[in-house]
């Protein structure tokens, strides 16, 4: 069963480097800013090497981590001080069991579309609600399908051409096909990069799941969460046609 998808030890080495450039301008002011705000302990689920985790915990916050990537927990590990190691764990959003509520859960950049199933998404929703607090909320973000890319697919594009250290190179590769029935892309991504004098490559191959707006308000009332709003972007202007982002805002629903 899929719940969600690990990444690859090789994946991790160079999330940093990638995302860095592509992903933190985006949505790192706005989950920043409701970090900041939340009134108690904070959840992030996918905390990954660290992205928002590092800086909220600089700012603050009583924030705790969850990830299904061993590899990327081990990375975020090392950046971490002893103290604070003990806040993030290894586990995902469908079977998660701390023993501790919180103010808000988080699970930033499309971690909702790494669970394929249906059932997974509902039992995820569901243990989420179990660890929110009374009124607590609950905040994610997938994107808004572009028709033409799911149609047509992408070969081959090249999203990331740098260095991942002083004078040594990293390229990344995106192809995807996708079923629109099933509403399902697969995904490799080609990583290469020069490594003591001699070129590498790797390829990772993964499933993600694409909703709609109204799939995602029916998807919140069949579980024990409350929708409060979609919003179209980071900036959180109403949703429009002209959104690439749904940032769905719930609450826990008593």
């Amino acid at each position: 069963m899929n719940f969600t998808t690990i990444y690859p030890d090789f994946v991790a080495r160079f999330y940093d480097t990638i995302y860095s450039n592509l992903r933190s301008g985006v949505d790192s002011a706005f989950y920043l800013k409701k970090i900041k705000e939340a009134k108690g302990p904070v959840l992030e689920i996918g905390v990954g090497t660290g992205r928002l985790f590092i800086p909220a915990l600089q700012n603050g916050a009583d924030i705790y981590g969850v990830d299904i990537s061993p590899s990327m927990i081990e990375i975020l590990k090392a950046k971490l001080d002893k103290k604070y190691r003990r806040r993030i764990f290894v586990q995902n959003a469908v079977d998660l069991n701390l023993k501790k509520k919180f103010s808000l859960v988080i699970a930033p950049f499309r971690v909702f579309s790494h669970i394929i199933e249906i059932k997974d998404q509902q039992r995820a929703l569901n243990k989420i609600h179990a660890h929110l607090k009374v009124k607590g909320t609950f905040i994610f973000d997938v994107f808004v399908p572009k028709l033409k890319m799911l149609v047509e697919g992408i070969s081959n594009a090249i999203d990331f051409d740098g260095e991942y250290e002083p004078g040594k190179k990293l390229k990344r590769m995106v192809s995807m096909k996708t079923d629109l029935v099933r509403q399902i892309s697969d995904i490799t991504m080609k990583f290469i990069w020069e490594d003591k004098g001699r070129e590498k490559s790797e390829e990772w191959n993964f499933s993600f799941r694409y909703f709609f707006r109204f799939e995602l308000e029916h998807l919140i009332s069949r579980s024990k969460l409350k929708l409060v709003k979609i919003l179209g972007d980071f900036k959180e202007n109403e949703l429009n046609a002209q959104s690439q982002e749904f940032i769905v805002i719930c609450e826990r629903k008593d």
